[in-house]
């Protein structure tokens, strides 16, 4: 099973199963022949509706028969996922959907306490029928795994208060294409791109954010990556041996990062444990006007090829708001390849 971790949403799904379309707040998955499970969520402050949100779902898909069912209509293995969900406590309406010979089954998801509001669907086709109409072997089968997987639905857009280690207890994970890390909470999804050969996600912070706004549900509605405030990037590059050729880490990150390490700030290289590393850190743009504006740039970053890869791991941190030693090794050490 592969688990898909993105901008606050979690779902574990079948290894065949592959993201199709990436985006900030959706996710599309297919199985190499067809798409078979979307995933879409947004951030409500308030209220939530669940009529409104299947409503939206109808006007979206006017060719298709959307209709909200009880709780005890879908089939018991979807029913027990529901029930875990909701003991989670998360709220849930579930719908069925049907387009011709297409059908779907899914959920409109609600978190009161983080203001998450998700729906998940599944995508399917009335394979084989038995003799009174009921679904057959093919179509339970796809029911069953369809809520299996939707009991594997996360919130993670909160502090993770599972977490015993302080550094890293208010943080948010995330898991895609191969990668896995965890963000500051206080960390907002900026940009990302996933091309082969490099792999790169940037989140960012405004340095005047009150503790109110720290809450996700303020953040994540805010222009990312404007103003003062610090940039956090995890990147991913390969072939490591063909890009480094006969250069040091520290001489083609110089190149290759858009935050790269600067002359004024001394590199530091090692080969500890096996595993080729390279390291910066400290303010890169400085005057005694700016430090007494407090408007320093600091930048620090951390190169690296895991033992036993082909691949350069990088995570660089870069602005107004540096962050703390502990802060950084924490997010260092959380990056890996999966």
């Amino acid at each position: 099973m592969a688990e898909y971790i993105w901008n606050g949403v979690g779902l574990t799904v079948p290894d065949a199963w592959e993201p199709v379309t990436l985006e900030r707040d959706g996710l599309l998955l297919g199985d190499g022949l067809r798409p078979v499970c979307e995933l879409k969520w947004r951030t409500v402050l308030g209220s939530f509706s669940f009529d409104k949100h299947l409503k939206r779902l109808a006007r979206e898909h006017r060719d298709a028969d959307v209709r909200a069912v009880p709780d005890d209509a879908p089939p018991a293995a979807w029913v027990e996922a529901v029930a875990g969900l909701v003991r989670s406590g998360l709220r849930a309406q579930s719908f069925i959907w049907r387009a011709g010979p297409h059908r779907g089954i899914g959920a409109a998801l609600h978190n009161p306490a983080t203001g998450l509001a998700a729906l998940v669907q599944f995508f399917m086709e009335d394979r084989d029928r038995d003799n009174d109409g009921a679904p057959g072997s093919e179509n339970r089968e796809a029911e069953d795994r369809a809520a299996h997987i939707l009991a594997t639905f996360r919130d993670h857009s909160g502090p993770d208060a599972e977490r015993r280690d302080p550094a890293t207890r208010r943080t948010t994970p995330f898991a895609m294409f191969g990668l896995r890390g965890r963000v500051p909470v206080s960390f907002v999804l900026d940009t990302f791109s996933f091309r082969p050969g490099h792999y790169s996600v940037r989140y960012w912070r405004p340095r005047r954010l009150g503790q109110a706004a720290r809450d996700r549900r303020i953040t994540s509605g805010m222009g990312a990556g404007k103003g003062p405030g610090t940039r956090l990037t995890f990147e991913r590059f390969a072939p490591a041996s063909v890009l480094l050729k006969d250069r040091t880490l520290v001489a083609w990150a110089a190149t290759a990062l858009a935050d790269k390490p600067v002359a004024a700030l001394p590199a530091m290289e090692s080969d500890a444990g096996g595993a080729a590393m390279a390291s910066w850190s400290g303010p890169v743009r400085t005057s005694l006007a700016r430090r007494l504006l407090r408007r320093e740039t600091h930048a620090r970053g951390q190169v690296w090829i895991p033992p036993g890869t082909n691949h350069i791991l990088v995570v660089t941190a870069t602005g107004t708001d540096p962050l703390p030693d502990t802060t950084f090794a924490a997010m260092v050490e959380s990056y890996e390849l999966v």
